[in-house]
């Protein structure tokens, strides 16, 4: 399975109507700061009702502080695609309570490529899904648990920039190994 897109951390879930009068416009908390820029709806009708997604401010400032002085923005990347760990996949790859994210594909050339990360290589039925078991279950970032790939989406950009250096703490074969 190709998987197409770029996962945005820290997602912010709202229940305001996106539509074309305020895609793009700011999504404001009880003092009327913005919080967020509303960006995408989730909508099974195909009309403008159902779950909304805005940018959280933080990261529309920090975007266009960036574009403003450079004329773009680059996100950190590290090339994987990947799945938080369940009770299942743990169960399957018998490694029981493990949590972080079982890395299934590595986009080819990518800084996890060059660095050795492994994805999945064995299709496998877990729970009804298929998914490639047989990668690298990342379970720490420069020390820091990662329970889910939201804590390390988040982590990359909060804390890194493009170029920068990261260890990831991974089990592989059964072992775990620090790998930059």
């Amino acid at each position: 399975n190709d998987i197409t897109g770029y996962s945005i951390s820290n997602i912010i879930q709202t229940d305001a109507a996106i539509n074309t009068g305020n895609s793009g416009g700011p999504l404001l908390n009880t003092k009327g700061e913005m919080v967020g820029v509303n960006t995408a709806i989730f909508s099974n009708t195909g009309v403008y009702s159902g779950v909304g997604f805005a940018i959280p401010s933080n990261m529309v400032q920090k975007v266009v502080s960036s574009l403003l002085k450079n004329g773009s923005y680059e996100h950190p990347y590290m090339g994987i695609t990947g799945i938080t760990v369940s009770p299942e996949i743990s169960n399957a790859t018998h490694l029981n309570d493990t949590k972080g994210i079982l890395v299934v594909d590595i986009t080819a050339d990518s800084p996890a490529d060059k660095a050795g990360i492994r994805g999945g290589d064995v299709l496998t039925t877990v729970d009804g899904q298929d998914i490639r078991l047989g990668g690298d279950i990342i379970v720490a970032i420069d020390n820091q648990s990662v329970r889910a790939m939201e804590d390390l989406l988040s982590y990359l950009e909060e804390k890194k920039a493009v170029g920068d250096t990261i260890e990831l703490s991974v089990i592989r074969d059964g072992k775990t190994q620090h790998i930059d």
